[in-house]
């Protein structure tokens, strides 16, 4: 087994609520939160003891890979953090199982999110690396679809 953590923070420019609404209503989730894929799909059921079920499929290595996602809700504490355990599966093998926590705090300009995530990775290439920098950059570009989302555009 291969276990580690890290944290990622993400000031986000948009109202607490707005945020927290973007994690708990499935229609706004689903809008930045979903996997590759023309048939990614997102199910929620958004309450302590409740899932999200994230599936998809990729072809960005070759043939046909098929990509699924599962939390479990701990811990809900709206508007201000959200507990899960996860699994994420690759071709039906679970590849990592995780405890992540995301904590929200409103600032001057928004909401800063952490996401806090902490790893135990059952199946990996070569010493690990790559997969490491995935999961974390996959956290990054989540941050990015959901500032997409929630954030005023601009002037």
């Amino acid at each position: 087994m291969l276990h580690g953590s890290f944290s990622v923070t993400r000031d986000i420019n948009a109202a607490p609520a707005r945020v927290w609404d973007a994690y708990a209503n499935a229609d706004l989730r689903s809008a930045w939160r979903r996997l590759p894929g023309p048939d990614g799909a997102l199910e929620l059921d958004f309450r302590v003891g409740g899932w999200e079920r994230l599936t998809g499929t990729s072809t960005a290595a070759g043939p046909v890979e098929v990509i699924a996602s599962h939390a479990l809700f701990l811990d809900i504490v709206p508007g201000e953090r959200i507990v899960s355990a996860h699994e994420a599966l690759l071709n039906g093998v679970r590849r990592w199982v995780s405890l992540i926590s995301i904590a929200f705090e409103p600032t001057q300009t928004g909401t800063r999110v952490t996401h806090t995530e902490q790893y135990t990775f059952l199946v990996w290439a070569d010493d690990g690396a790559h997969d490491q920098a995935h999961l974390r950059g996959g956290i990054q570009l989540s941050f990015n679809g959901l500032a997409g989302l929630v954030e005023e555009p601009r002037p």
